[in-house]
């Protein structure tokens, strides 16, 4: 296992391919909310998440931006 074992997989900042880790992620907000027909009841989360780079870097940036780096299972 490593320190960092995501990749950043879209290109902004010129960071596209780099090893990043999560160092936090958005809270699940109290409430919930339905659509009828789409299954149970769930609480609203944003897919917010802040990442620090090997040289220090963070940013904050959709969970979509990430991947899990191959052999971290």
């Amino acid at each position: 296992m490593t320190d960092q074992p995501y990749v950043y997989r879209w290109d902004r900042f010129g960071r596209k391919g780099q090893a990043c880790a999560v160092t936090a992620r958005s809270k699940t907000r109290p409430g919930t909310f339905a659509l009828p027909g789409f299954g149970l009841p769930a609480s609203p989360r944003f897919n917010s998440i802040r990442l620090e780079f090997a040289d220090g870097f963070a940013m904050v940036t959709s969970g979509n931006a990430i991947r899990k780096r191959e052999g971290e299972g």
